[in-house]
This record gives C-alpha cells, sequence and structure tokens, in this order.
C-alpha cells in the first residue's frame, strides 16, 4: 500500500503548464488568441489549470468520475464550440488519473497496489493483436483505426479494470461513483424524455436536437447521439440508482434515487430501439433472479414498468405512433440480416486472421448479395458505410477467429471474473449491478457495433470496481476490513 505525503508540483510547472496550453491553443485556434477572445482565454486558462491543481491534492476517483461525466460528449467538442480541440476534454481527465497514480499526487495516499493477473496479460495480448492487425493493413495510421482501438475495442477501458480497484479502493470513493451516475442518470434520462416528448427547449446542449433530426423515428440519442449508447447509459445509471436507493439513508435520498431510476428506464423506452428493449429486461430478469429480494420485486417491478409506458402512450399519441411504426420496422431487420451474411462470407473467406482491424467497411461491399426475400440493403447510408451491427461479427471479420476467440475470452474473464469473485459485502450490490449491465452488453452486441467509448470505458470501470482491491489491501473504511467474501449468490 501507497501511504506517503505525496509529490506536490512546484509553482513553475504549473506556469509551464500554461505556456504549453497557450502555444499548443496558437498552433489549433490561433483565432482564441484575437481580440477579446484572448482575455477570455487566458481567464479560461487560469480557472483550468487552478481546477486542476485542485485535483491534484485530491483522491483519483474526484477525476475519474468527472472524465466518465465528461465521456458522454465525446466527439461532440467542436459541436459544442470548442474548435480544433475535438476528443481532448474526457482524455486529459484520464491521461490525469494515471499521472495522479504513477506521480504519487497526495490525494493518492493510502492507496492499495495495482496487481496484474492473467486476465490483465490476456487484454494486453488482445491489444497487441489488434494493433499488429491494423499495422498489417495499414489503418494503425487512420484517425477510425486508432480510436477504434482506443473505443470500439477499449483499449482504455481494459485499463480500468487495473486501476479501478485502486481508484475505488474504499467505500468512500465508491460513494463518489455512485453519485456520479445518480446524477449523470438523472441528465441522462431527462433529456432522452424532452427529445422525445418536448419541449426541446430543455435540451442540452442543442446539437442533440439537431442530430435527432438524422435519427429515423424521432429515437433519443441523448449527448451520445446514439440511440444504442444512450440506451445502454440509461440503464447502467437506473442500475446505480437501484444501487442508491438500496444504500443511501434518508427519505429524500432514496426517493431521489427512485426517481432517477424510473426515468432512466422510460429513457431506455424512449430510445425506440428494440434491441435496447430486448437487453434492458434480459439484464433486469438475469440479476433479479439472483437474489430473494429481486425475485420478490420482479413481478411488481414489470408490472410498475407497464404501467408507466402505457400511461405515457395513453398520455401522448405521437409517441404512441412513433413506437408502434418502430415495433413494426422491418428496414434494421433486413440491414443486420444482409450484414449477416455478408459478414459469414468474409469469415469464411479469410477464417483465421480477418481481413484486419477496421476493414468491415472498406472490403465488405463485395460480399453482399441480393436474397429473394427481402432487399439489399445494410451496406451504407447516403453519406457513408454502415458498420457490422454485430459486435461478435465484427471482430471475426476484421480480427479473424483468432482475434474474435480473444476478445470474448477476455471479455467473459474481466467481467465474469469481477462478478463471481469473493469481496468484502460492500462490494456485492456492485457485483450483481455488474451482472446486469454485462447482460445487457452481450445481448445489445448482438445487433449493434457498440463504437462510443463510454459503453466500454463505463463496463470495464464497473468491473474493475466490483472487483475491488487486492485481498488483505487495507482500506480507509474499518467496515470493509472486517468483512468476510461474500459470494455473489448469497442469500438475505
Amino acid at each position: 500500500m501507497t501511504d506517503t505525503a505525496g509529490w506536490r508540483l512546484r509553482g513553475y510547472l504549473w506556469v509551464a503548464a500554461a505556456l504549453a496550453a497557450l502555444l499548443l491553443i496558437h498552433e489549433r485556434a490561433a483565432n482564441l488568441l484575437q481580440g477579446q477572445w484572448l482575455v477570455v482565454t487566458a481567464a479560461a486558462i487560469v480557472v483550468v489549470l487552478y481546477a486542476l491543481q485542485r485535483l491534484w491534492e485530491l483522491p483519483p476517483a474526484v477525476m475519474m468520475c468527472a472524465a466518465i461525466v465528461l465521456t458522454i460528449f465525446s466527439g461532440s467538442w467542436s459541436t459544442m464550440g470548442f474548435p480544433g480541440f475535438p476528443f481532448l476534454p474526457d482524455r486529459i481527465m484520464i491521461v490525469g488519473v494515471l499521472l495522479l497514480l504513477l506521480m504519487r499526487a497526495p490525494g493518492t495516499r493510502r492507496t492499495p497496489p495495482i496487481r496484474i493477473t492473467g486476465v490483465h496479460l490476456l487484454l494486453a495480448l488482445l491489444t497487441l493483436y489488434a494493433i499488429a492487425s491494423a499495422a498489417a493493413v495499414g489503418t494503425l495510421g487512420s484517425k477510425n483505426g486508432i480510436f477504434d482501438l482506443l473505443d470500439r475495442l477499449g483499449v482504455i477501458p481494459f485499463a480500468m479494470l487495473a486501476l479501478a480497484p485502486a481508484i475505488f479502493r474504499a467505500q468512500r470513493e465508491r460513494n463518489m461513483l455512485l453519485g456520479t451516475l445518480v446524477g449523470l442518470g438523472a441528465y441522462v434520462g431527462m433529456t432522452a424524455i424532452f427529445e422525445s416528448l418536448g419541449p426541446h427547449a430543455l435540451v442540452f446542449p442543442h446539437y442533440i436536437v439537431t442530430a435527432d433530426a438524422t435519427l429515423p423515428e424521432s429515437r433519443a440519442g441523448g449527448p451520445f447521439t446514439s440511440s444504442v449508447t444512450e440506451g445502454f447509459a440509461s440503464f447502467a445509471c437506473a442500475v446505480a440508482a437501484v444501487i442508491a436507493f438500496s444504500q443511501w439513508r434518508g427519505t429524500k435520498a432514496r426517493a431521489c434515487a427512485a426517481a432517477v431510476a424510473v426515468v432512466c428506464l422510460f429513457g431506455c423506452f424512449v430510445t425506440l430501439e428494440r434491441g435496447v428493449w430486448i437487453a434492458a429486461a434480459a439484464g433486469a430478469l438475469v440479476s433479479a433472479l439472483c437474489t430473494p429480494t429481486g425475485r420478490r420485486w420482479l413481478v411488481p417491478g414489470a408490472l410498475c414498468c407497464a404501467l408507466v409506458i402505457s400511461g405515457a402512450l395513453a398520455l401522448s399519441p405521437a409517441l404512441a405512433s412513433r413506437t408502434a411504426t418502430r415495433a413494426a420496422y422491418r428496414r434494421s431487420v433486413w440491414d443486420r440480416q444482409n450484414q449477416t451474411s455478408a459478414a459469414v462470407r468474409m469469415i469464411e473467406a479469410r477464417p483465421l486472421f480477418g481481413f484486419g482491424w477496421d476493414r468491415f467497411e472498406g472490403e465488405g461491399l463485395d460480399y453482399f448479395r441480393q436474397s429473394s426475400s427481402y432487399p439489399m440493403t445494410g451496406y451504407s447510408t447516403a453519406e457513408k458505410p454502415l458498420p457490422l451491427h454485430d459486435i461478435y461479427l465484427s471482430m471475426a471479420v476484421e480480427l479473424g477467429l483468432v482475434g474474435a476467440l480473444l476478445w470474448l475470452v477476455a471479455l467473459l474473464w474481466g467481467v465474469g471474473g469481477a462478478i463471481f469473485a469473493g469481496g468484502p459485502r460492500e462490494l456485492r450490490p456492485w457485483k450483481l449491478g455488474l451482472l446486469a449491465i454485462g447482460v445487457f452488453f452481450l445481448v445489445i452486441a448482438f445487433v449493434n457495433p457498440l463504437q462510443q467509448n463510454f459503453t466500454e470505458l463505463l463496463l470495464w470501470t464497473w468491473a474493475g470496481v466490483a472487483l475491488g482491491p487486492a485481498p488483505g489491501a487495507a482500506t480507509l473504511s474499518a467496515r470493509t476490513v472486517r468483512s468476510r467474501p461474500t459470494p455473489l449468490l448469497a442469500s438475505g
């Protein structure tokens, strides 16, 4: 365990950081250093550096929670008015977390050691395999190839499986994450409702409304501009709200958690994504069946959800019409049928090592065939080729059966190992929650590409939290130290 005073940054280092920021702005967005923008930019740099200085003194869990929140806007920073700085704020926070741990910042005192086990080595092997595949086909140097490696495969999230047990080492840090997810759920869920039912003026940031025009049937995409990622985020935050309801004390706090859970589950519904509906039902069912309390509340909870949805459909004919249209929508079914057939042909053509990382969209058209029973759709929209809407097949097509097997084993080992490993009683709600979102992920991966980084980041961070610190490592929670390992399916 690390229990040192921590390394404090000298003043001249913050001055150097300010100069580096000015140089970066000059290179990427010189207009921000002209006219009145010069004063605004200078003030912003001072504020940001002051915030970073405060974060340097705080536990890494604070910065990691901020990174999770900022990740919901990943890829949309330029749309929000940050010209020349796409992708940066959320990733800067993640890099900041790594620096806090590596440089032994004051907030890392009493941090348990980071343990490396077999699953971490397998994830590293999978990463190297994917990098070699991308290098072999020339996609390693492309923007899409790099960010797909970081996000769709999950190089950054993989690291969270090792780091999260140390970052969220005790009940205090886990409560920070829980509160963050409940607050995030309130925002994500209400945004989805305002997108679908109005008023649209309450949707923030406004780029969400603009992006919704590109989603068919007025599906809610939230800040992710993706109905699938919105559905995953809403479900995961609903799970966090249920955990908060069971742990928080005080009538108002519990009522707030319950309200967030209901809002988030309704947010899953208004995505109008059938895969999200099925995945949410599967995740809730499997996790509920694992505990006596969950089994008792399964039928009442299902009836409550049915009443809320029925009431909303009755009160909003427009939502009822869009829901009926979406339920009967056949185009997406044809898309997936055509993509699946093409993917199977590609796997047969190159079974072992595949076509190379991020190559489906470039190579797939040659493997589409006209069916006698449905139209040939699913390769592209008017703007660009579509990704393969099945992550299992996508891995097999691009990385071959060898890479797909590595990925699947690493996923099941990493997430499943965190669920079923022993640990203190305080981790049991997180293990049950991981079971719910893990099942959601496994189901939705059959029908969608899951390319946005929030999904992978939260899944693997949650897995690290559920895994817990190394056995025997002391924490700030005396109760945690005294608790005995509790299996997932224990009664009570």
